[in-house]
């Protein structure tokens, strides 16, 4: 699903009308039935609402939800901040529409009005939000501004029309006054503010409604910035034939674990396992492979010296977790991993063997991914931590064309970049899963997806995605602390199969 800025909005809008022929006041029907839709979903028993109206098209929108409402039973109120007399449009459409109608209706222009209008206000179960939409490029001020802070201030649920007002729909970063929703219904595609937060914490639960803009008025936008979806995930992780056997899914080869860091291995195997590899083999020397093999039975353990032969009859690789941060060994990666051919994921210690030297991750430009935290990819540039997370998306892309594959920066909201600049965000995931092993969990499952032959991107999407989710599975059964990489890589099966439902 694309993630949209205001103008990219702007543009799908007038392509739907101008290409495809859809009339505008259709699309503000469609919204404003799509907001009234959720009302009743999350708010059945709601029977006034009171709605506050810009005089543009998210005032329009307002509009003909008040009109709805009253269709199903609801006592609306209608509040126009600036007043009737400056609509036009398809917002003075369904503005004289609601007058036809009678609905209850009052002009706000200054503070007087405003506190008459929050005496009404106040005796509704929720509140509308139809100020300002995507447009607003500039913090509210004057009366706007005091409407936003009353709004908040009355203590009701706030369902916002496409944005909260105050919003800025291409910035992470909110206006100052903001509302502060419950529910926003925005429509066709999320937007920068609905994803990242500041500003996606006033936006509550974000729906993405289908209004029949056409797919192909996003497509034809040329958007690179998406967000992961069941819909993404759901391809990869079909139920099985019946004809399918072992073979079918793949062989992972892992390469990780040293003395002290077989647990490394261990999860890596888990994850790699649970998320269907046919086969899993880990190589790592032999002390270590007697740690491995007893707490991962189903995985089998190789501790002969040469790569070439382990990778032999492999269908995707991982290396990195748990070896050795050394020279002698990062040296030893280096060229390990230039000779490896099959699909690879690289982590952990692999990737601090690429200090400095991204160019040298994939120069042939062979199927990798690589996983790096936000200090590894410090490193991997050159760059402070802080500078990573300050610009995480731009990082990403950079990293990606820099090392000529897949990278999936994790933390908060995981990234997915490719090396072409498209960037998938992944919404899944909780902070209960910041605990040692989680990311060797989730380097296994990107493994275990690239064996089974699985486009690099679209398998670090479905893994991380899936990853996340598992997670949270894992919270709502445990709680959000002292969760264990081997406790969510149990629980990979089952969301696998919450996903198909």
């Amino acid at each position: 699903m694309k993630i949209l800025t205001a103008q990219q909005m702007q543009n799908v809008d007038r392509r739907a009308t101008d290409r495809f022929a859809i009339p505008s006041l259709v699309l503000m029907e469609n919204a404003a039935i799509a907001v009234v839709d959720a009302i009743f979903e999350h708010y059945p028993n709601c029977e006034r609402a009171s709605i506050f109206c810009g005089t543009g098209s998210n005032g329009g929108d307002g509009f003909a939800v008040a009109r709805h409402l009253e269709s199903r039973g609801v006592v609306p109120a209608v509040f126009t901040i600036g007043g009737r007399s400056k609509c036009s449009g398809d917002a003075a459409t369904n503005l004289t529409i609601c007058e036809r109608l009678a609905l209850p209706m009052y002009d706000v222009t200054d503070i007087d009005s405003l506190n008459g209008a929050l005496v009404h206000a106040a005796d509704a179960d929720l509140i509308v939000d139809a100020l300002f939409g995507t447009g607003l490029n500039r913090a509210p001020e004057g009366i706007y501004a005091e409407a936003i802070g009353s709004m908040n201030e009355l203590g009701l649920p706030i369902v916002a029309v496409d944005v909260p007002s105050g919003a800025n729909a291409s910035s992470a970063e909110a206006f100052d006054p903001c509302i502060q929703a419950a529910v926003t219904v925005t429509f066709a595609a999320p937007k920068i503010c609905h994803v990242f937060e500041p500003a996606a914490m006033f936006c509550g639960e974000v729906i993405v409604a289908d209004i029949s803009i056409p797919d192909a008025a996003i497509q034809d936008e040329g958007v690179t910035l998406a967000l992961t979806t069941p819909a993404d995930v759901r391809p990869h992780i079909a139920p099985r034939l019946a004809s399918t056997h072992k073979g079918t899914y793949g062989h992972v080869g892992i390469v990780a674990g040293s003395a002290g860091k077989s647990g490394a291995a261990v999860m890596c195997a888990r994850g790699a396992i649970r998320t269907g590899a046919g086969l899993v083999t880990v190589m790592t020397d032999p002390e270590t492979a007697k740690l491995i093999h007893a707490a991962s039975i189903e995985s089998m353990t190789w501790s002969g010296g040469d790569i070439a032969e382990f990778l032999q009859k492999k269908s995707a690789a991982l290396i990195g977790p748990g070896l050795p941060d050394t020279d002698r060994a990062y040296t030893w990666v280096r060229a390990t991993v230039a000779s490896i051919e099959l699909p690879l994921v690289i982590d952990a210690s692999a990737l601090n063997a690429f200090a400095g030297r991204p160019s040298e991750i994939n120069p042939t430009r062979r199927p990798r991914v690589i996983t790096p935290h936000p200090g590894e990819m410090a490193r991997l540039l050159g760059y402070s931590t802080e500078e990573i997370t300050a610009n995480r998306i731009e990082t990403a892309r950079k990293a990606a064309r820099l090392c000529n594959c897949v990278v999936v920066l994790k933390g908060h909201q995981t990234l997915i970049a490719d090396a072409e600049g498209h960037v998938n965000v992944n919404p899944t995931g909780n902070p209960g899963m910041a605990s040692g092993g989680m990311g060797d969990v989730l380097g296994g499952m990107i493994a275990a997806f690239l064996a089974r032959d699985i486009d690099p991107f679209d398998a670090a999407c479905a893994a991380v995605y899936l990853h996340g989710f598992a997670g949270d599975l894992l919270k709502e059964e445990m709680g959000d602390t002292g969760l264990a990489a081997m406790d969510l890589a149990e629980r990979i099966p089952m969301a696998i199969q919450r996903l198909r439902e």
